[in-house]
């Protein structure tokens, strides 16, 4: 389905038969746009959908190019970051959640076809969170569960999988992201409170109480500036951190959403885009510059740029706000092959592509 409005390319509509709230880009496919989609369905049957999106194809084109079943409701997917047919997911059986490495078929299209397991991660406790490939040691994972961070060495071509330190000690922990700037270093959300950690020994290296007024629901850093995290939460407000001085946020987008927002991404190039969602159904575009890389930058061939900047969105300001779903947006994602590309998904399984509006990319592709 494809819905045209007057100043944005196409929106592209998908639809799954099933609940679902868990959505990640295919990062290892770097040609065209692709997306694991997971239903949430806890007595069925429940499919990961491998979705492909191409925006260079006259009006733009989606599709699902694979239905792979699962055996249960789906919480979390988290494809490799070398290989696209590896990727765990975090789901729940009914009796516990656990999370398991999955390999995809080599081939085979029109029929649902079947996961091959690979292995599970052990000894968790409560409901597992995520599981992050960690972009900085090869073969390392890091599993998150309600109270601790558990480390993972991947060995034999990622058929075993051994412990190496467990840490955390958290009440209600929710949520956790690795920095793309710094190995081994991580921050981690448990209830309003957010944490730093260096993972090579377990250790916490700074502690924000009170970061937001009620539960952090995502974390995010900037990949263009190395201590800038942003943090989205229940108190409708998203809020940008340096994190080596953490008494006060460097800024705050209060009220960015009418409900909780549970999900904040950086474009991954361009840092000053930042795509948000919230359960008020809504998807959000900003523009955040005052953070970014493209206003704090102190290389001289980056001023010149800077300059060329359409003092239009030389600002912090909403560009966009995005009203294609009728339901919660559990998650809202950035592609792995286009940088104006983002995905979005709802609870009643609607997925939405949109792109960043043709006058901002224009601006923004100096």
């Amino acid at each position: 389905v494809r819905r045209d409005t007057a100043d944005t390319p196409s929106s592209l509509i998908y639809g799954l038969s099933s609940k679902a709230r868990c959505i990640a880009p295919v990062h290892a496919e770097t040609e065209k746009d692709r997306f694991f989609v997971g239903s949430h369905g806890l007595n069925e049957e429940n499919e990961i959908h491998l979705i492909e999106v191409d925006t260079q194809a006259g009006p733009g084109n989606i599709s699902c190019i694979s239905i792979f079943g699962h055996p249960h409701e789906i919480w979390a997917i988290s494809p490799s970051h070398s290989d696209a047919s590896l990727l765990f997911t975090c789901y729940n059986t009914g009796t516990d959640y656990k999370a398991s490495l999955w390999r995809t078929p080599s081939s085979g299209q029109g029929q649902v076809q079947a996961l091959e397991h690979v292995l599970e991660l052990p000894g968790h406790a409560g409901a597992i969170r995520n599981v992050l490939w960690d972009t900085h040691v090869d073969d390392q994972v890091i599993s998150l569960d309600e109270n601790n961070v558990h480390v993972w060495q991947l060995s034999n071509g990622a058929s075993e999988a051994k412990p190496v330190r467990t840490f955390g000690g958290l009440k209600n922990l929710l949520v956790g992201t690795l920095s793309p700037n710094h190995a081994h270093q991580m921050a981690t959300a448990h209830e309003g409170t957010i944490k730093g950690w260096d993972f090579r020994q377990g250790t916490s290296t700074y502690t924000i109480e009170k970061a937001h007024a009620a539960v952090v629901r995502d974390l995010d850093f900037n990949p263009n500036r190395a201590y800038v995290l942003a943090s989205a939460g229940d108190d409708m407000a998203v809020k940008y951190w340096d994190i080596r001085n953490t008494k006060e946020p460097l800024k705050v987008q209060s009220n960015a959403h009418h409900h909780w927002v549970w999900t904040v991404k950086h474009n991954k190039l361009h840092d000053q885009l930042v795509i948000t969602s919230s359960s008020d159904n809504n998807v959000k575009l900003w523009n955040v510059p005052s953070i970014s890389s493209a206003l704090n930058s102190k290389d001289t061939h980056a001023d010149e740029e800077r300059h060329t900047l359409n003092k239009r969105i030389a600002e912090d300001m909403l560009l966009k706000t995005y009203e294609e779903h009728a339901d919660s947006v559990y998650a809202v994602v950035w592609g792995a092959s286009s940088r104006w590309v983002f995905a979005s998904l709802s609870y009643d399984g609607c997925l939405v592509i949109n792109e960043v509006p043709k006058e901002y990319v224009e601006t923004l592709n100096y």
